[in-house]
């Protein structure tokens, strides 16, 4: 793992750029908020397969030192529909519920955006002062940087939409809809790893095209096939019942 560089100002070190980075608290998450308007980051090995978290400040007042986010938005299913939820200053914290799989995404005043896909967690919103609301996207799957105003794409971020835009048609049944919505984060990210890795094993071409994303896929599988075992059944299982082995 690397470590993150420090930045131009020379104050401390930044928040983690990747994925691979390597993972920090919770604590050191919120010490680095003072600088940044939001850090992607891992939590320390817990167990073999750490949470990945977001953490992002809406302040009411933007410091307008760093990128400062005003709305958060990310995909909740209510049990019957999804729906985009908003939040913004003026929402109720609410406390801790739960986002489904698809992007989130942070947008200031001036409409400058950073994106992320996940595949579902939860998510922790605090209230810790009156001009400042705190939210902590945590999940047992990854959560992947797009390409954005403050930050750099992730290794298989696009492959991660291009898998989800391969689900969203299975999503006219109301069946395939609630299980869908049903499936574990990390069921799901095993799902979404082994259907990548059998389209790449299928296609020369696509192997080629996607080189540096298929050593990050073929990394994780084989790290998720020797750790969580269960997870990969399972995510085949699930490939299978919609139709999506390839």
């Amino acid at each position: 793992m690397r470590h993150s560089p420090v930045p131009a100002n020379g104050i401390g070190p930044g928040p983690p750029e990747q994925v691979a980075d390597a993972a920090i608290s919770l604590d050191e998450a919120a010490g680095l908020m003072a600088r940044f308007g939001f850090v992607a980051f891992r939590t320390p090995p817990g167990d073999p397969m750490p949470d990945a978290c977001l953490m992002a400040a809406i302040r009411g007042q933007p410091t307008g030192r760093h990128f400062d986010p005003e709305i958060a938005s990310y995909w909740v299913h209510d049990d019957r529909v999804a729906h985009l939820e908003l939040i913004d200053e003026h929402s109720d914290p609410g406390g801790i519920t739960r986002f489904s799989w698809g992007p989130i995404r942070l947008t200031d005043r001036f409409g400058v955006r950073n994106s992320f896909v996940a595949f579902g967690g939860s998510v922790h919103a605090e209230r810790i002062d009156p001009d400042v609301l705190l939210l902590i996207f945590r999940s047992r799957a990854p959560i992947l940087r797009l390409a954005g105003h403050s930050q750099r794409r992730d290794r298989a971020a696009d492959e991660v939409l291009s898998f989800f835009a391969r689900l969203i048609p299975r999503l006219w049944s109301a069946p395939a809809e609630r299980m869908v919505a049903a499936c574990p984060p990390e069921v799901l990210y095993a799902a979404f790893l082994r259907h990548t890795a059998l389209r790449m094993a299928g296609s020369v071409k696509l192997r080629e095209a996607i080189s540096d994303e298929a050593l990050a896929i073929g990394g994780e599988l084989a790290i998720l096939a020797a750790r969580r075992p269960a997870d990969v059944a399972a995510g085949q299982r699930f490939l299978d019942a919609l139709g999506l082995t390839p």
